[in-house]
């Protein structure tokens, strides 16, 4: 049977007992799964007992009554290189998990690999929370050349990922920054990537656990049984 090797990441859903989970499970002979799931926070987290999810990204912060989230279209690759750059909905389509509702909206891979051109890593100074929004100071870029510097950073809330020690102490918080048109559209405007490292000792409890990803430092052993 062997055993999975797994990194979990947990948001609870607000209202209920539901968490939406992200994974990333190495097993034997190389298997590998990753992905989405939801799943009530007091059973025990397992490959087989998930249902995974077709979500490539969250569109927001998950609540009781839906969880919205993006999904791409996929084809073959000689087949999609021949399409017109596309950057709205292709397709929505609505699905249930463990009582949840779940709205995907499906984008064309090509267009949201145009519009996720940008990866940006900073340390900062300090943040503060709202219900919708995470804000950063005092950015230091500590990758380019240019070493640029940046006053303040606004993150919208859903897709924020906190990679922690045992401790909870901050070791990283990944974040895709999806920005969408607000006509009615929902046409992709871009989907930066973040990756951010507090100037100093910074802890996830100082975060809350609405519209954020916070790693799982401790899993019960048979959460990794395949």
């Amino acid at each position: 049977m062997g055993e999975w090797d797994i990194t979990l990441y947990e948001q609870t859903i607000e209202g209920t007992s539901k968490a939406i989970y992200k994974y990333d499970a190495w097993g034997g002979r190389d298997s590998h799964v990753a992905g989405y799931a939801v799943l009530d926070t007091a059973e025990v987290f397992t490959i087989p007992r998930i249902t995974k999810l077709p979500i490539y990204q969250l569109n927001g912060i998950p609540n009781k009554n839906i969880i919205r989230a993006i999904a791409r279209e996929s084809m073959p690759y000689e087949q999609e290189k021949k399409l017109k750059m596309s950057f709205v909905p292709l397709n929505t389509k609505e699905i249930k998990s463990e009582g949840m509702n779940i709205q995907l909206k499906y984008y064309q891979s090509k267009g949201l690999k145009e519009k996720s051109r940008g990866y940006y890593r900073y340390q900062f100074e300090r943040f503060e929370e709202t219900r919708d929004s995470l804000f950063f100071y005092n950015l230091n870029d500590i990758v380019s050349m240019q070493k640029s510097h940046i006053d303040s950073l606004r993150i919208k809330k859903g897709h924020v990922i906190i990679r922690q020690k045992e401790d909870k102490i901050i070791n990283e918080i990944e974040i895709e920054n999806l920005i969408l048109s607000s006509d009615g559209k929902e046409r992709v405007i871009s989907n930066k990537s973040y990756r951010l490292k507090p100037k100093k000792e910074t802890k996830s409890n100082q975060f809350s656990n609405y519209g954020i990803f916070k790693e799982k430092s401790t899993v019960p052993n048979n959460a990794y049984k395949k």
